[in-house]
């Protein structure tokens, strides 16, 4: 059996909200593999978005240990890919300049084929047409689907996602999770959060968080 591409191993993570301690996550195991779609539910505040933090290494765990594909300490660009709430795009440059910038940010700088790799992972999620537009003068929908792109272009061998389909209509939803299939059958794992029901229908494992544990 082939090694986990991400691996979460007694992950804690805890902080103090008035008087009340707050645990996102309470001792998680994780273990996600090569052509995986995992789901993670839970209600709201139910700490989704930090775990998926602490599992990409934006936040540090206070106890246990994650981690990612090459073992370094924190996960590098052509290894993880995430698509945050946030988004994380850059207005002031172009669609298909936001989608680029995984390439660019390599250790081997520019990558020959980049213009046709950005084509390609627009298409996918149906924002071709948008490449030349400034990403603050695209809808917020337009502007997920970016990100989801962003993510897909430097071929990630895990990617993480927070709400993936949170600003599109069902039929833009559908191009999207289609996109993450065609990446998980290329070889990558996914793991994904969020409240839509049709988060379910791609994935091959779900898991739900309460109270900071991960339970089937």
């Amino acid at each position: 059996m082939s090694e986990p591409l991400l691996a979460a191993v007694g992950v804690r993570k805890w902080f103090m909200s008035g008087h009340e301690r707050i645990t996102p996550g309470d001792g998680v195991d994780l273990a996600l593999s090569a052509g995986e779609i995992v789901l993670i539910t839970g209600p709201s505040g139910s700490g989704k978005t930090t775990l998926l933090q602490l599992l990409v290494g934006f936040q540090r765990p206070d106890e246990g240990s994650v981690s990612w594909p090459g073992g370094g300490p924190t996960p590098g660009w052509g290894s993880v890919a995430v698509v945050p709430q946030s988004l994380g795009l850059v207005a002031e440059l172009t669609v298909a300049e936001n989608v680029a910038l995984p390439l660019l940010a390599r250790a081997e700088g520019a990558v020959r084929d980049a213009a046709a790799r950005v084509a390609m992972a627009l298409v996918a999620v149906h924002a071709d047409a948008l490449a030349d537009r400034l990403v603050g003068d695209t809808s917020l929908g337009q502007q997920q689907r970016v990100a989801v792109a962003r993510a897909l272009v430097g071929n990630p061998q895990v990617i993480v996602a927070d709400e993936l389909t949170s600003h599109q209509d069902a039929d833009h939803a559908r191009v999207v999770l289609r996109a993450l299939q065609v990446a998980a059958q290329r070889g990558a794992a996914c793991l994904i959060a969020g409240h839509d029901p049709l988060l379910a229908t791609v994935a091959t494992r779900v898991l739900h968080l309460q109270s900071g544990r991960l339970a089937p």
